[in-house]
């Protein structure tokens, strides 16, 4: 991998802002965080279409050697499997770099322990929206409770 494409995969254009603690932003940074991360090519990590590689199990086929025959190794693992799960693990790291970088750090330390960038999104998506309710509730109430002084003008 080059390195402008190194460069291109681990950050965001400045046109992504960080997601606000108070959720204020949650809305309009949620749609352009995920149209980012598509264009990235990372958003099967965080909605989980995309799952780690694992081995298929092998059918099971019971060979018995003839008496005092010497046993066959087991197959060695698949080359490809193994690379491809570098590959997925790499691009997890990515994806995780990506967030971290656009999250708060109450935010960060609340989903750190999760072990999939989709369960911290996912952890992300729940505290936001009720965040985003909450913010929306508040700011429509105090809107409600605004009103022109008497005898002033509302020019």
């Amino acid at each position: 991998m080059s390195l402008t494409t190194t460069l291109l995969s681990d950050s965001f254009p400045s046109s992504i802002l960080k997601l606000d603690a108070t959720g204020l932003n949650w809305a309009i940074f949620s749609v352009r965080f995920q149209d980012a991360v598509k264009v990235k090519g990372f958003w099967g990590h965080f909605d989980g279409s995309e799952p780690h590689p694992i081995a298929l199990p092998a059918p099971a086929v019971v060979v018995i050697p003839p008496e005092g025959a010497a046993t066959m190794p087991a197959a060695p693992e698949d080359p490809d499997l193994a690379a491809q799960q570098l590959q997925w693990d790499k691009n997890e790291r990515l994806a995780e770099s990506l967030l971290m970088q656009k999250i708060s750090d109450s935010t960060l330390m609340h989903v750190h322990s999760k072990k999939t960038i989709k369960e911290q999104w996912e952890a992300i998506v729940v505290e936001y929206t009720s965040k985003g309710a909450y913010v929306q509730t508040d700011l429509h109430q105090k809107f409600m409770e605004i009103k022109c002084a008497d005898k002033g003008s509302i020019r």
